[in-house]
């Protein structure tokens, strides 16, 4: 399948990060003042240590996270000698507080962003015949960690290696207006695992060893400890819920095969909104031509399959009832002989090729875990205090959003700066970006001929370093040659 227009960027960041195009010390806070946050985070002055305002600390961690050095200890020197005489203990009191409520804090920047820039969505979608849909994505990714005394710590199943690691899952929503996608909302996540010896697995050694806590009851931090074992659907539906009492308007909620559920999909349709994600549970039943079938079974009578011109894909078509609830069953493949793979939607109005060109935009979150991972150290933090987890993870999604609001007056809104911004960056930029996409569409002509699905090579080729390093390495050559 080919990917959606803007995710097809190897990395809508990448240039902010690069040694000749260092993000300047000003950005961060010019950024926060634009979106007016700084008086709306007064609540928290009660944290204040010897006259540093809560508002101050988080922006220089913030500032911190976008540098190349992004922990506090590294960070330090090249603070004081811009004058800042902060000693590290003023940032880590503030990361290990559990009076803080960090999703509040994320929320609210979120918001803000999505009401700074709803004017003009609003406008380019009055001009505009054609407008993409607003979505909610979920996925989630693996926080590998080296430390075992790491408070609330696990081993979880890592699907690249095929094997048992140290850390955390990170359950993400990742809202896309139509023009950019932003974190909402996340939740950290343990697997207990079958092995009752090895909750968790651990040996009960190493459990005892772990750093530990007393916090104050209904405190933030109790809630947050809480749905470390929650599971990742009950905590997805939460995470939804909360979007819609945001106000923020949802059309598609867009999920994999591990997220579409019976109960998600109810929870969706409840709202009002629409689900897309693929299906892969034989053991379902659905409603059709009056018989109870599986999935499986009701390919066999979805009739003669058909083609998608546009994306090259066969396909077939089949109108269900699951749980009484009208739904649609999407079967294709790639080339003759690919593999059939189902795509479930709520919204029995789409067409095929609507259906696959909405489900793609959900890549831009398989984008988000890389760019934060990569540029913003997402996952990097090795405190034993699960607060400082929590807040190390905000911190970084707080820092993707006021990047992403930068980014996106600099390259979308603003002919303005268009203009000012015509240099050699934006001409590698635009080489970039030519040939990734001319790169993307080499590779879906392979995967054609083939007849191997994108999304999984494309997947499989985006977890390899060397991958990364070879396409820089292309980039950079091409770069120089045109200058």
């Amino acid at each position: 399948m080919l990917r959606d227009k803007i995710t097809k960027r190897f990395s809508e960041l990448q240039n902010d990060f690069s040694s000749a195009n260092e993000l300047r010390n000003s950005t961060i806070f010019q950024t926060l003042q634009s979106l007016r946050l700084s008086a709306n985070f007064a609540e928290f002055n009660f944290l204040k240590k010897q006259g540093y305002a809560f508002n101050i600390v988080l922006s220089l961690l913030i500032w911190m996270t976008v540098r190349s050095k992004k922990t506090v200890n590294s960070s330090l020197s090249e603070l004081s000698d811009s004058g800042i005489k902060i000693e590290k203990d003023v940032y880590y009191r503030l990361k290990n507080s559990e009076k803080i409520c960090w999703r509040r804090i994320l929320w609210y920047i979120a918001d803000k962003f999505l009401q700074q820039t709803q004017k003009n969505t609003e406008k380019t979608a009055a001009n505009s015949e054609k407008t993409k849909p607003r979505c909610l994505i979920f996925d989630d990714t693996l926080l590998e960690k080296t430390g075992n005394k790491i408070e609330k710590i696990g081993k979880v199943w890592c699907h690249v290696t095929n094997r048992m690691v140290l850390g955390f899952r990170l359950l993400v929503g990742l809202y896309f207006d139509g023009t950019s996608a932003v974190p909402v909302d996340f939740s950290l996540v343990r697997e207990k695992g079958k092995k009752a010896d090895k909750p968790f697995g651990m040996s009960k050694k190493y459990l005892r060893r772990q750093f530990s806590k007393k916090r104050v009851r209904e405190s933030e931090s109790v809630s947050r400890v809480k749905e470390l074992d929650i599971s990742k659907i009950e905590l997805s539906i939460q995470l939804f819920l909360r979007t819609v009492l945001h106000a923020i308007a949802v059309d598609y909620v867009l999920c994999d095969s591990w997220f579409t559920c019976l109960d998600l999909i109810r929870a969706v349709r409840q709202k009002g909104s629409h689900l897309i994600g693929m299906y892969k549970f034989v053991k379902t039943k659905f409603d059709y031509r009056g018989k109870k079938l599986s999935y499986k079974e009701i390919f066999h009578f979805a009739g003669k399959e058909k083609r998608c011109k546009k994306m090259n894909l066969y396909y077939k078509t089949a109108r269900v009832l699951y749980d009484e609830m009208p739904v649609t069953l999407f079967f294709s493949r790639v080339g003759t002989n690919g593999d059939w793979k189902a795509i479930l939607t709520t919204d029995t109005k789409l067409s095929f090729l609507q259906a696959i060109e909405i489900y793609q935009i959900r890549w831009s979150i398989e984008v988000f875990f890389k760019e934060t991972k990569q540029l913003l150290n997402l996952g990097g933090c090795q405190s034993s205090n699960f607060d400082a987890q929590i807040a190390d993870t905000t911190i970084t999604m707080i820092a993707y959003i006021l990047l992403a609001f930068r980014f996106r007056y600099d390259n979308y809104e603003s002919m303005g700066a268009l203009f000012r911004a015509m240099n050699a960056e934006t001409l590698q930029k635009t080489i970039d970006i030519r040939l990734w996409e001319l790169f993307v569409e080499l590779l879906q002509t392979v995967c054609q001929l083939i007849e191997k699905d994108i999304d999984e090579v494309m997947d499989l080729m985006m977890r390899k370093p060397e991958f990364e390093q070879w396409v820089e390495s292309i980039f950079s050559i091409h770069y120089k040659q045109a200058s």
